[in-house]
């Protein structure tokens, strides 16, 4: 059987019992479910769950699905250390899709008027967003010569056959749907609700526009991604998705959308952006609906394994030992990376930190330390920022870079003042020089504090002997 959400589903379920939770108490869509949420993250516990009873519709919704390492790394059968090395492996291996008549995203369909979209679960995450979002949707569209993209956007719900959406500055989709504007034309779009979580990664995929992202997604997964032609669109769309909204960006036209808690845990401002006409709904006559909550860790892991394996293999190309390379979740996985590299001969690590910069315009802070340092542990890395860096040295900054529209220190050119596109990036070379005298670190040898088992120390005696 094809993969899907509920292949997915299954491995988590065998490889990780009580991983996931079904929650069957009614729940409210309207900030009930990412309250649960938000809870839990207080925790710092991050369960799949499948709300299975939400109000005002019959589609239960999987919450949650992508928030682990762990899970992400069933995905290429390997494990959390290994998972950025099993992400490049498969990156390369693109795996044209296979041609079908149909699917079970086909079991239902609804055209024209009947593609209602409030049928579907109306969900709001924060607190002040400007209402229901679709924010699972992998948006799928074509360019002219029919190479498919693939990404996430923020997805405003305006009526039943209505949408808004924010295609970023830059990004594919706002490269395509310009053109398309250009000729006066609307864009083909499908999106794409529930499938296995390897579309969604390769979504995020940090390659060409040339590259077909449907094929990077069955390199991923190891198998092609089965595709049938729309049912109102000039597209292919994924059968074995749970949800596919088909509709058109129109040109010319832009409206109030946001604001929206974002990836970025502020809530991104009211934008004037397209609008989409709905032309059909299609889903399993037992859909679920797979949701992402943006301002929250899931949302920074669907992207940051991608983009970890985008920055590896382009620090590798420059720095060749370099070790390993992390998005922090402390930087929403987006806005600094930590490096480590064995250090052979100095300057090597302003030259891996100005790669990592390059490498990503998200990123404005590269922090390089050497490979004793497990980039994993924060504190780790805070330890040696603390204890190998000369401020004055060590700490260098490129003025006026382009970084991400949503940060909100970004700033504009003419006034920094407003917000814009432009920031300062920043290296910190937290690395020991090459053949000076600096002090030796105090630790417990590794090959004997590894091999103790601390169940031979700790576990409790049954009585304790008389003295």
């Amino acid at each position: 059987m094809a993969k899907d959400l509920r292949t997915f589903i299954r491995q988590v379920e065998e490889q990780f019992p009580g991983d996931l939770i079904r929650v069957r108490r009614e729940v409210s869509p309207d900030l009930e479910m990412t309250a649960v949420l938000r809870k839990l993250q207080d925790e710092g516990r991050f369960p799949a769950l499948l709300f299975e009873r939400v109000q005002g519709t019959s589609i239960p919704v999987l919450a949650n699905a992508l928030a682990s390492r762990k899970r992400l790394a069933l995905l290429f059968d390997t494990t959390e250390d290994d998972l950025v090395q099993g992400y490049v492996r498969r990156q390369s291996q693109l795996m044209p899709p296979l041609p079908c008549n149909t699917g079970p995203v086909k079991e239902v369909i609804a055209v024209g008027e009947q593609a209602d979209v409030t049928r579907l679960p109306q969900i709001v995450h924060c607190g002040e967003d400007a209402g229901a979002y679709i924010s699972s949707g992998v948006v799928i569209a074509k360019d002219p010569s029919g190479v498919y993209n693939a990404g996430i956007y923020r997805i405003q719900i305006a009526g039943p056959r209505k949408l808004r959406i924010y295609p970023g500055a830059y990004s594919h989709l706002w490269h395509l749907q310009r053109a398309a504007e250009r000729l006066e034309r609307p864009l083909d779009i499908a999106i794409v609700i529930g499938h296995y979580p390897t579309l969604y990664m390769a979504s995020q995929y940090r390659g060409p526009l040339e590259v077909d992202e449907i094929e990077v997604a069955g390199g991923l997964a190891q198998e092609p991604v089965r595709v049938a032609p729309a049912e109102t669109l000039d597209l292919n769309v994924p059968v074995d998705a749970e949800i596919v909204i088909e509709g058109r960006i129109l040109p010319g036209i832009r409206e109030s959308e946001g604001p929206f808690g974002e990836f970025t845990w502020y809530l991104g401002p009211a934008e004037m952006n397209p609008t989409v006409e709905i032309t059909a709904i299609t889903h399993r006559h037992d859909a679920i609906y797979q949701d992402v909550f943006n301002a929250h860790p899931e949302h920074n892991l669907i992207g940051m394994v991608g983009r970890e394996a985008n920055m590896y293999t382009k620090v590798k190309a420059t720095v060749p030992t370099v070790k390993a390379v992390t998005l922090p979740f402390s930087a929403c996985c987006r806005h600094a990376t930590y490096i480590s590299i064995k250090k052979e001969y100095d300057g090597v690590g302003r030259n891996a930190g100005l790669t990592a910069l390059g490498a990503d315009p998200f990123v404005k802070l590269a922090v390089i330390v050497d490979d004793d340092i497990n980039v994993y542990n924060e504190a780790e890395v805070m330890w040696a920022i603390a204890t190998r860096v000369q401020a004055d040295r060590d700490v260098i900054i490129i003025p006026d870079s382009y970084v991400c529209e949503l940060d909100p220190s970004a700033y504009d050119i003419t006034d920094r003042t407003k917000s814009g596109y432009l920031n300062a990036k920043w290296i910190i070379d937290a690395t020991k020089p090459v053949g000076l005298p600096f002090q030796h670190r105090a630790d417990v040898p590794e090959d004997v504090w590894k091999n103790i088992r601390l169940e031979d120390y700790l576990t409790q005696p049954e009585s304790v002997p008389a003295h």
